[in-house]
């Protein structure tokens, strides 16, 4: 995450660097972000400049999804401290939008007595609960179930 107390980068390497073919810099335009592609094909977002430290230009990221007003999530809270279970998801929220399976995992660390573990779990995910949010009630392996709740994808914004 970038530190707001940083002044913008005033060096423009970035820029520089996004033009040159063999930089592995690449400027997106639509999300106003500088990031490195590794060898693989990921990207990794850069949030300041190796040179002079400065912050990246502000990402248009958070235009793509919707916030969730406080009222809203308080419903939303409201009718999820009743689920306990994957039936109590579905009681209360009716027949999930889509079900992921696996909708991810957990990683427990190494401790002295055990290996790492990983955790998945699947994931009922309801996007017609809300018009800002979406809740993705996630149940594990013991049916264990924990609930987050995001804001709605918007989309990419208009172009100006």
């Amino acid at each position: 995450m970038p530190r707001e107390d940083l002044p913008f980068c005033d060096c423009h390497w970035l820029e520089r660097a996004a033009h040159d073919p063999d930089n592995p810099i690449q400027f997106d335009p639509e999300l106003n972000e500088y990031n490195l592609k590794t060898p693989g094909g990921h990207s990794l977002r850069i949030y300041h400049c190796p040179f002079c430290a400065g912050r990246a230009p502000e990402s248009l990221r958070a235009q793509n999804w919707a916030t969730v007003p406080a009222e809203e999530s308080d419903r939303l809270q409201n009718l999820m401290k009743d689920i306990k279970t994957e039936g109590d998801a579905i009681r209360i929220f009716g027949e999930p939008t889509q079900v992921l399976e696996p909708g991810g995992s957990h990683t427990e660390p190494e401790r002295d007595d055990a290996p790492s573990y990983i955790h998945l779990y699947k994931t009922l995910r309801y996007e017609a609960v809300s018009d800002t949010a979406v809740v993705d009630v996630h149940v594990d392996q013991n049916g264990k179930v924990f609930i987050s709740l995001f804001g709605r994808y918007l989309g990419k914004p208009p172009k100006t």
